[in-house]
């Protein structure tokens, strides 16, 4: 059986920055999508990277922190296929409801049910897996994010990684560590002479492995595996640290960033993103005790992680439809940053709105198989 989940301040802090900033990168990226009139929110590209990249990658980091902290060991295979159970529940009802209102809408705009090409690539929607493999051609991905494909895999493979972490801590984090940074870097090989099986099977894998870095899976695992450390190492330290001592080591951690933002630096953009990742997941941990002094943005943003999931599921279909009424509008830095409020907090709502048909669906779901637990809840991702 599993122990009741542990709450951790510092993750709700966490997963609320990135949803807004997630949200936010997205917003800025309809001004130019659209040509709305004068400029948004710059909030894309910068020397090293892009903030969606960074606070993505947090999200992954922040998955595998979590799970680690409510999940350090899967003993037996029940509880096994009880985490598994856990994690569906967490995330499939929320998006079969998103995911039928909004092919239900696609298809009557387009006036055809099959606008996602072959009926098997319904397959790939009912496994949540339509955004991760659009790479591949046109499926039936109409909301949600890329990343949702990424953490289905993770949490495949949780019960492998986490053996593997309690096994063999160092050896697995060299081995995972170079094959995210070959993988990166495995480019390079492309123009070598075919002298060895190495170059021959590196060619073949670039030819056919044609996902992003950003989404591919070794970067994904990296992420995921960075949490471990983090929860494991980091979090104790923080932890022990007062007000004072906390204000004190974000100093640091804020002049580690800067470079990253004022100079071009010799690295990959993908890495560029992970080390972000970890310097802006160690500042807000950092700034946590001091987010919590001030209760009503505490509350907010505790509000905000809480329904996390429900934003990120439908946020892209409503910056769309609600950018396309504004395009024609003029907008400057300070009202596009104006209008993002009242825009994110529309979000929020239809997010909670999805987070409550969700829970009514597995209401009904275990009332219907009689297995309802008295005291059970919904288990957030």
């Amino acid at each position: 059986m599993f122990m009741k989940k542990k709450h951790e301040e510092s993750f709700d802090i966490i997963r609320a920055i990135s949803a807004i900033a997630i949200v936010l990168s997205h917003y800025s990226y309809t001004f130019y999508e659209y040509a709305i009139h004068e400029s948004g929110p710059e909030f894309l590209g910068f020397k090293n990277g892009d903030a969606g990249g960074i606070f993505v990658d947090i999200f992954f980091m922040l998955s595998g922190a979590a799970l680690l902290y409510n999940h350090r060991s899967l003993g037996s295979l029940k509880e096994v296929l009880d985490f598994f159970k856990k994690r569906w529940l967490s995330i499939f009802p929320m998006f079969y409801i998103a995911w039928t209102v909004m092919y239900i809408i696609n298809s009557l705009r387009v006036g055809s049910w099959f606008w996602g090409g072959p009926r098997r690539n319904f397959l790939l929607s009912a496994i949540g897996m339509d955004g991760y493999f659009l790479h591949l051609g046109m499926n039936y991905y109409n909301l949600g994010e890329w990343f949702l494909g990424g953490i289905i895999l993770l949490y495949l493979l949780y019960p492998l990684l986490l053996f593997l972490w309690n096994k063999a801590k160092i050896p697995s984090t060299v081995l995972i560590t170079f094959i995210f940074l070959f993988n990166l870097r495995r480019h390079y090989f492309s123009s070598a002479p075919d002298s060895n099986i190495f170059i021959v099977f590196i060619k073949y894998y670039n030819s056919h492995i044609v996902i992003s870095d950003n989404m591919c899976l070794w970067t994904c695992i990296m992420n995921f595996w960075t949490g471990f450390i983090l929860v494991t190492l980091f979090l104790p330290f923080a932890k022990k640290l007062d007000l004072k001592g906390s204000l004190m080591a974000a100093v640091p951690t804020v002049l580690l960033i800067l470079p990253f933002f004022l100079i071009e630096l010799p690295l990959n953009k993908q890495e560029s993103c992970t080390i972000l990742a970890v310097l802006f997941y160690m500042l807000i941990t950092f700034l946590t005790p001091a987010f919590i002094l001030f209760s009503v943005p505490a509350k907010v943003l505790s509000l905000i992680s809480k329904y996390s999931y429900g934003i990120f599921l439908v946020h892209h279909v409503l910056l769309y439809g609600i950018m396309a009424l504004v395009r024609k509008f003029t907008f400057t830095w300070i009202t596009s940053m104006i209008f993002f409020i009242p825009l994110f907090t529309f979000i929020l709502l239809v997010g909670i709105l999805l987070t409550k048909a969700g829970d009514a669906l597995i209401y009904g779901i275990r009332k219907l198989l009689r297995i309802l637990p008295g005291s059970e809840t919904r288990e957030g991702t």
